[in-house]
């Protein structure tokens, strides 16, 4: 399994943060106040580290937007929160006008919509930043348990490529009075976890 040195853990920590920034500006756009992301962990973890990292971090259903982005390094983005935090991201986007009975109907599409902006925002500095091309896909929105998170991912790389990694993050938000935790999920299979090493590799010697 890759992993990461220090200095290519801070290469990527400073490339998520310009990413997670570009998200924050468009997203306090949509709400009308200022949103604050910040990246305070990176880590490359094998697949059954990552479904208990986020265990111990969440014991209770996540609202997940996925995204595949084709390119030289292929990759699975997933974007968790709590279920009722996702609630409150819907309600910062929505408004205090729409009743709270309302709020689960419009989750799915303004999760989605949430997620494109941040997981496009994080692949878009990757992308510049380590000169890498991606395809993405359209976001798909789902409720899921944390241990389950990452078991139909999984089944798509076994057989091809070896075990796969995954890139994990946590994202901190803060809107206003809101306080909201994000876990952000990129799965590489073997193939991509190299080439993503050697292109940091290469930012780093300023090639």
């Amino acid at each position: 399994m890759m992993t990461l040195n220090e200095l290519e853990q801070d290469a990527l920590g400073e490339i998520f943060n310009i990413g997670v920034g570009l998200a924050a500006d468009v997203l306090s756009q949509m709400v009308s106040e200022t949103v604050h992301l910040s990246v305070p962990v990176v880590e490359m973890v094998s697949h059954e580290q990552a479904t208990g990292y986020y265990l111990n971090r969440v014991q209770r259903p996540l609202c997940a937007i996925r995204q595949t982005y084709v390119g030289e390094v292929t990759t699975e983005a997933i974007l968790m929160f709590p279920e009722e935090n996702s609630l409150e991201l819907v309600r910062a986007m929505v408004g205090n006008d729409v009743p709270v009975e309302e709020l689960p109907d419009m989750e799915r599409d303004a999760m989605a919509e949430i997620g494109n902006i941040i997981l496009n925002a994080v692949i878009s500095s990757m992308s510049t930043t380590l000169g890498l091309a991606f395809d993405g896909s359209l976001p798909e929105v789902s409720i899921i348990d944390a241990e389950a998170i990452f078991s139909d991912a999984m089944g798509r790389y076994e057989g091809g490529g070896g075990p796969s990694t995954v890139l994990a993050l946590t994202i901190d938000f803060e809107l206003a009075a809101r306080q909201v935790n994000g876990y952000l999920a990129f799965l590489l299979d073997i193939p991509s976890s190299e080439k993503l090493q050697s292109h940091i590799a290469q930012y780093i010697a300023g090639t």
